[in-house]
């Protein structure tokens, strides 16, 4: 049997093919067939991914961070719980009345917006940020359930919100279960989707009576109304608005406006033109709480009685 041997005439390693041998297998691949080979496998990835394959794909959304829910012991535990502060905004009010304003000893306002969070209270937001101007937002809590990313936003730019009721009836209207129920399902909605606890709380239509007041004690909610009403929801004009705003505000007022309820185009507008007008008077502005912790209410600036308005 003939010995096989390398090109140059020596014999060929035992259990090792020729190298003649090794390129010809080598070739049964030539590059054109797997060049074809990879645009098959590239088109099948292509179709696979526009048809979804076996299984489904993994949206961009679940890198998203994902809220925790928050249980009913939560909130329970939450609402109870009184920091420093909180203690303080709670201690303020005497029994049985509301606050209409600070103590003026500082020229310092609050504004405040009611009935949202709504497709108007972005460019609020928007308008405050412009600014540099905190604000407390009296939130209506079947709509916070509505709008949460909105809402959300609200606290993410910094601003205090307050308990305005879940379905804004007038409670003094309804029984005791009731008003219980109005506040502390909006109160537990704050916390469960914004993770804060509010201890302010706003009657709607300014409407409260000992029996409302109570109910917001026991909630550990200072009832906070206003002295300026701005009547921004009859729809005036920003000019009105502004009028409003400006000529009655004094050191220490609480300034009603909203940022829900319906359409706020004049209230939009007119935001910063308050703004820069009580500027131009030396006045500053601040959230609520902060201003009534500095600035604490006296016996004038509280009542237990209604303040009349329709929104």
């Amino acid at each position: 049997m003939a010995t096989d041997r390398t090109p140059s005439g020596r014999p060929a390693p035992r259990g090792r093919p020729p190298r003649n041998r090794r390129r010809r297998r080598q070739r049964r691949f030539p590059p054109f067939a797997l060049a074809i080979i990879a645009i098959a496998l590239v088109v099948g990835i292509v179709a696979l991914i526009a048809r979804g394959g076996d299984e489904p794909v993994a949206s961009t959304a679940a890198s998203e961070p994902v809220i925790p829910a928050v249980s009913e012991a939560d909130i329970a535990a939450a609402a109870s719980q009184l920091g420093p502060r909180d203690q303080e905004l709670v201690n303020i009010g005497q029994t049985g009345v509301s606050i209409n304003k600070a103590g003026g000893s500082r020229k310092y306002v609050a504004l405040t917006f009611d009935d949202g969070p709504g497709p108007d209270t972005p460019a609020v937001l928007a308008e405050l940020k412009k600014l540099n101007v905190p604000a407390t937002f009296f939130v209506i809590g079947a709509n916070i359930k509505e709008n949460p990313d909105i809402f959300r936003q609200v606290l993410a730019d910094g601003h205090e919100v307050g308990v305005h009721t879940w379905n804004h009836k007038d409670m003094t209207t309804l029984p005791a279960k009731e008003q219980q129920a109005e506040i502390e399902s909006t109160a537990g909605e704050i916390i469960s989707v914004g993770g804060v606890a509010s201890r302010l709380f706003r009657a709607p239509y300014g409407s409260v009576d000992p029996a409302v007041l109570k109910q917001a004690e026991k909630a550990k909610l200072l009832s906070v109304l206003w002295d300026v009403d701005t009547v921004d929801w009859t729809r005036p004009s920003a000019d009105q608005i502004v009028q409003t705003a400006v000529s009655q505000a004094q050191p220490g007022s609480i300034i009603l406006l909203h940022d829900g309820g319906g359409d706020r185009a004049s209230t939009i507008a007119a935001v910063p033109r308050i703004v820069k007008e009580l500027r131009a008077k030396g006045y500053e502005f601040s959230t609520v709480g902060d201003l009534v912790i500095s600035d604490p209410p006296g016996a004038d600036d509280m009542s237990s009685d209604s303040r009349s308005t329709q929104q």
